[in-house]
């Protein structure tokens, strides 16, 4: 049976700290029920035409079917030529792609790792930041995938430039991070 107490205004007894037990939560619209992050180190390279695992993939089992999952962090790219493509999966579908056009690639975003005639000693970081219904209180998948636009002619990388150079003023070695957050709405 579920109660209901209405009131205009909570105090705390004493002091201005209200404690609530471990485990319990008060759900309202908008409060985060949960959130994962993980913050990936590891440099990787990868030269074909498919997208690749970046690395950056998390888990998470929603508390209710109605709850949005808010996904957000960044990816640091660099590649030997011109741009990278990135895409965000649930589950192995896209979650967010521009819209068909032509034979134009169908991506979450691009970036350019430097200026033209630079490319393959720049990093650049490309932002997430979507707002996701996975309908289900079943666990989630959520990972970013990865390609140089050349296809089978190019190589891109996550966490570091494409020359990779072992000169301290150079080529440096970066982070990329995902975060998760259940919203209860």
């Amino acid at each position: 049976m579920t109660g209901q107490i209405n009131v205009n205004k909570i105090g705390a007894r004493t002091g201005t700290t209200i404690n609530m037990e471990s485990g319990h939560k008060i759900m309202m619209p908008g409060s985060i029920i949960q959130t994962q992050s993980m913050t990936l180190t590891a440099a990787t390279t990868a030269s074909s035409n498919s997208y690749t695992d970046s690395g950056l993939t998390l888990d998470i089992t929603p508390t209710s079917a109605t709850s949005k999952i808010l996904i957000t962090g960044f990816v640091s790219l660099g590649c030997d030529y011109f741009k990278n493509y990135i895409k965000v999966l649930r589950d192995g579908t896209d979650l967010a792609v521009g819209d068909e056009a032509g034979t134009r690639e169908r991506v979450y975003a691009s970036v350019l790792p430097a200026d033209t005639g630079w490319d393959s000693y720049g990093v650049q970081s490309a932002p997430i930041n979507l707002l996701d219904s996975p309908n289900t209180t079943s666990s989630v998948n959520y990972k970013v995938q990865f390609k140089c636009y050349r296809g089978t002619g190019g190589t891109a990388s996550v966490n570091r430039s494409y020359s990779d150079r072992n000169n301290s003023g150079y080529d440096e070695r970066t982070i990329s991070v995902l975060t998760v957050q259940e919203i209860a709405v």
